[in-house]
């Protein structure tokens, strides 16, 4: 009696979902189409269901967190949802109890906001549900030390790095000082961190008529990159430190010309993306590993557009949201059941541009991806001229979506992208609407709420959702988009990244709305600009 082969098919479902799990997501995916019966293995099971929605969503998962898949499987597609959609699942107004400042940070579901004193800091924690009362809390900081700025890496190791001033009269000058210093701090206890050596790390001293130093910071890993800027002192440098900074070890440290590098971005967790303002270029830097010298020059420039001589590139403002982490890849501090993948997060620049009857803000969207794919897999790199920046159109069009924002975008909200997110509010029309109060006609009119997705995945079911519903509130944009040279660049700028643009239905009195994974957090000023209160719109 001949007797067939064994099939693959043939295995308990138990096996199969366990050789299934240990394949990558697109293969599994793939696997959907090979036959009826791997397909209904595939959908039966939600541990599979949760990986192919994973990495739908460009996201990872948390082992940290103790709910079960089918929770997460859930929580994951309703969050999806809701950002498809642009419909939040709540709405909460959560009104200031002091006088604000000027610095801020918006990661990780904590909002943090100085006050005027520049002595004090408050944070947020934002709720995750609708019956959840978020309330201000206090920060303790140093007494008679103002904040300059500060960075977090909450997730990964609870930390947030303090950059303060105090000011020192020196007897054998006329001028005062400024001692500028980093207080390394665990975030939930407000104590000096546990894994820090040297806690209080000097940073530098300067002279008070240069003024406060424009800080920007970034932590990842054991990495802290800080970079300080003197705007109002030509003579002065602008310095880019990088620091372990578990043992306040300096491991590269770049200066540049005045008014040159004002930000920094992690592309991975040995690899930094340093706009410069006065060469009009990106610079990627590597970070040296323990036996590695400092580099003297960035692995590779990227040029940005370039402008008519009469314009100015005042300056660059950049963010990249969620962080990479380090090595390990550890998010120990999160509950959460999953992250967007650092890796396929946009990079946002904001390109100011001062010409003579004019003042624009442009901005550039990049996947950080992309930006590492530019670079070579070895250093040093061979036949390579690192001193001279690639072109803009030999590196740019392919991978960057530019849009021209009009100046009409308050740029001193930076926390306006999430993963592949980006939300913004439509420039206020002319029109104004009915008003019950004079305070009210002052104010702009209701917008909805914008959301760009450039998630590669979510543009393709957006164009299903618009073949079936050609009246979905969706924008699906693939086309070459050329934004006109006009008095500003002597280039036409081409872009071809692909998005999809959704929006409230809901229309809301707000000047400015930033984001993380889980929600937009709107914010509605004073005549001068103070905030006077936020609003959460919750989606995940």
């Amino acid at each position: 009696m001949k007797t067939s082969a064994l099939q693959l098919t043939d295995l308990p479902t138990e096996i199969l979902v366990l050789i299934l799990s240990h394949l990558p997501a697109p293969d599994l995916l793939a696997c959907n189409t090979l036959n009826h019966s791997i397909y209904t293995v595939i959908s039966n099971s939600i541990f599979l269901q949760y990986s192919i929605e994973l990495y739908k969503a460009c996201a990872l998962d948390n082992k940290n967190c103790t709910l079960s898949y089918s929770e997460k499987l859930a929580m994951l597609q309703q969050r999806e949802e809701a950002w498809s959609n642009c419909k939040p699942s709540f709405h909460r107004v959560v009104p200031l109890n002091f006088t604000p400042g000027s610095v801020y940070d918006f990661s990780s579901s904590v909002y943090l906001l100085g006050d005027h004193t520049r002595l004090r800091l408050h944070h947020l924690h934002l709720p995750h549900h609708a019956d959840q009362a978020p309330q201000w809390y206090l920060f303790p900081c140093d007494d008679n030390r103002h904040i300059v700025d500060f960075g977090l890496n909450l997730h990964e190791h609870d930390l947030i790095a303090l950059v303060t001033a105090e000011l020192r009269v020196q007897s054998s000058s006329t001028s005062s000082m400024l001692s500028i210093d980093l207080s390394l701090r665990q975030f939930s206890t407000g104590q000096y961190h546990p894994s820090a050596k040297v806690p209080s790390i000097h940073v530098m001293v300067s002279e008070l008529r240069w003024g406060s130093p424009s800080i920007n910071l970034e932590i990842v890993g054991k990495y802290l990159a800080l970079v300080t800027t003197f705007w109002r002192n030509a003579n002065s440098k602008c310095t880019v430190t990088v620091y372990e900074w578990q043992t306040g070890k300096v491991v590269m440290d770049i200066n540049g010309n005045p008014e040159s590098y004002s930000g920094v971005v992690f592309i991975s967790e040995n690899i930094i993306l340093l706009p410069n303002t006065e060469t009009r270029a990106l610079e990627l830097w590597k970070i040296p590993g323990p036996n590695e010298h400092p580099p003297s020059a960035p692995l590779r420039q990227l040029a940005l557009p370039r402008l008519m001589p009469q314009n100015i590139l005042r300056f660059i403002s950049c963010r990249g949201e969620p962080n990479p982490t380090g090595f390990i890849r550890s998010q120990h501090y999160s509950d959460r059941p999953f992250h967007y993948d650092p890796l396929d997060s946009i990079v946002l620049l904001h390109l100011r541009v001062h010409g003579l009857h004019l003042s624009s803000l442009f901005t550039i969207f990049v996947h950080r991806r992309s930006l590492l794919n530019l670079l070579p897999p070895h250093a040093p790199f061979v036949d390579i001229d690192v001193e001279k920046p690639v072109p803009w159109a030999e590196w740019a069009p392919p991978i960057t979506f530019c849009i021209d924002l009009g100046g009409s975008i308050p740029s001193r909200w930076i926390t306006t992208t999430c993963g592949q997110r980006f939300v913004v509010l439509p420039s206020p029309g002319d029109d104004s609407d009915e008003s019950n109060t004079a305070e009210d006609a002052l104010r702009r009119k209701p917008r909805a709420i914008v959301v760009f997705d450039f998630n590669p995945h979510n543009i393709r079911k957006a164009e299903c959702e618009l073949e079936a519903d050609p009246d979905a509130k969706k924008i699906v944009n693939r086309e070459r988009k050329v934004m006109d040279a006009q008095e500003i660049f002597a280039e036409d700028i081409v872009s071809y990244l692909p998005y999809v643009v959704a929006a409230t239905a809901d229309k809301y009195r707000l000047d400015g709305v930033l984001m993380d994974e889980d929600r937009v957090l709107g914010l509605q000023t004073d005549f001068e600009g103070h905030i006077k209160y936020v609003e959460v719109f919750h989606f995940g």
